[in-house]
């Protein structure tokens, strides 16, 4: 007997017929999903490669032996030699009648589907229509007059009296600045301290802002990871939520950055809590849809002392979108890639349940992600005989030879357990695993002395 999630697959077999699938994006894992489906599948990544049987990939890793940074790397600026490879094969690959599937919207990709139009259905937003939804302020205060409960940020232009007055904020207590368009957590820091405002005013040159925005900073709050699909009339297909480890400075360079998920200590929030966050999904799908935003998105909010902040919205897939679709593969529910490829084919959502009860489906699992904490290019020597022993999952490590850049992630690990306190930071179980996995390979800074990554257990 047909299950939901092979009559929905079925639906949208029926509208993409033999097409072969093409996904482009930062990372060719991401494209694993897409196998459920019968079509070739064909990965353009720049890193972390799948190495899967059932798709044919091409990835700038592979070519240059080099892993760049997906949170801040620009496709459209990069003129090196496997860059231009890329382009050329995904013209190449697109010669063929298509789905065009983007991560996220590319300048590439618009071109490379435009001279390929006739024959090629691209399953995505045009890059320039696509750009201003990844501006947050823009967001969040248009989100922000329709009543939706948003961090009260200030904003400021990048003058000489707005650092004065970030630094005078600081002083007093602990606080967050933010720039306007990032991803993972690269947009955002924590100020704490002479020395953390420095080095923050250092960084923000780095993102050649015009306008930033800061607020306090919410200890101990809990950040929540929601994907999510919208339908052109509004309609939102809800997929599992998760727990965000965030700043853990063994994992990721920056003080607010992202670093894994927990799919089961969601299980433990107030009904109340998962109700009024379903309805802010609802809510930012619905504003996306009016402004002609549709396919896969994701929702970051704050839970602190009970009081429901939205954080923001990110208008593509997630991190967390390969796991995501895992999950729902287990519950027989239509996945993110579905419901994305379903809204742009103009398909309706599947049946939906409230967020309430899906998480009680949701299965205890999780995934931590270690990136280079170095300022520079590193490489991993792995233990062969520990690595292969080690009682976890782990996906993702680059050869040996892979330049990995700094910032950029290096494995990730999956674990049946929670690993996270409800303030996003790793607990026993987390550390034991990390501390296990650091055991198991060492870091080559390129052109320096040889290290072990920072040890998590004292």
């Amino acid at each position: 007997m047909p299950t939901e999630r092979t009559t929905y697959r079925k639906h949208i077999y029926g509208k993409i017929k033999d097409r072969k699938i093409v996904w482009v994006g930062s990372r060719g894992c991401d494209a694993v999903p897409l196998t459920d489906f019968k079509n070739p599948v064909v990965s353009i990544c720049y890193g972390s490669p799948a190495k899967h049987d059932h798709i044919t990939e091409h990835s700038y890793e592979e070519m240059m032996n080099h892993r760049v940074n997906p949170y801040t790397y620009d496709a459209a600026t990069d003129e090196s030699e496997g860059s231009k490879e890329l382009r050329r094969i995904l013209m190449k690959e697109l010669e063929e009648p298509s789905c065009l599937i983007p991560y996220k919207p590319m300048p590439i990709i618009d071109t490379a589907y435009f001279l390929n139009h006739r024959h090629t259905k691209l399953l995505g937003l045009f890059s320039e229509f696509h750009q201003p939804f990844c501006n947050k302020t823009w967001v969040e205060t248009a989100l922000e007059e329709t009543g939706m409960h948003v961090i009260p940020w200030k904003y400021l232009e990048v003058i000489e009296s707005s650092k004065q007055e970030i630094y005078r904020a600081a002083i007093e207590e602990p606080i967050m600045m933010r720039v306007n368009a990032a991803s993972a957590g690269s947009g955002l820091v924590r100020i704490d301290s002479r020395e953390s405002f420095e080095s923050a005013w250092q960084w923000l040159q780095q993102h050649d802002a015009t306008i930033i925005a800061y607020s306090n900073y919410y200890s101990g709050a809990s950040s929540l990871s929601i994907s999510a699909s919208v339908f052109a009339d509004g309609r939102v297909a809800l997929h599992p939520l998760s727990l965000q480890c965030i700043g853990v400075p063994e994992l990721t360079p920056i003080n607010a950055g992202y670093s894994g998920n927990d799919f089961g200590i969601i299980r433990d929030l107030p009904v109340n809590t998962l109700n009024q966050l379903e309805g802010m999904v609802r809510d930012v799908g619905q504003w996306f849809a009016s402004k002609g935003f549709m396919g896969a998105f994701g929702v970051n909010a704050l839970l602190h002392d009970e009081h429901l902040y939205f954080i923001e919205a990110n208008p593509r897939f997630l991190g967390s979108s390969k796991l995501c679709a895992s999950i729902d593969t287990e519950l027989d529910r239509p996945d993110i890639y579905m419901t994305h490829m379903a809204a742009f084919l103009g398909l309706p959502p599947p049946p939906q349940i409230p967020l309430r009860e899906l998480v009680t489906h949701q299965p205890q699992v999780g995934q931590m992600i270690f990136h280079n904490v170095f300022p520079h290019l590193v490489t991993v020597q792995r233990d062969e005989q520990a690595y292969d022993q080690l009682p976890f999952a782990v996906s993702q490590t680059p050869d040996p030879k892979v330049a990995i850049a700094p910032g950029s992630p290096i494995s990730t690990l999956q674990w049946d357990e929670p690993l996270l306190n409800p303030n996003g930071s790793l607990n026993e179980t987390g550390r034991f695993i990390a501390e296990s996995f650091f055991q198991t390979i060492k870091v080559q800074p390129l052109g320096l002395l040889k290290e072990r990554p920072k040890r998590i257990l004292k």
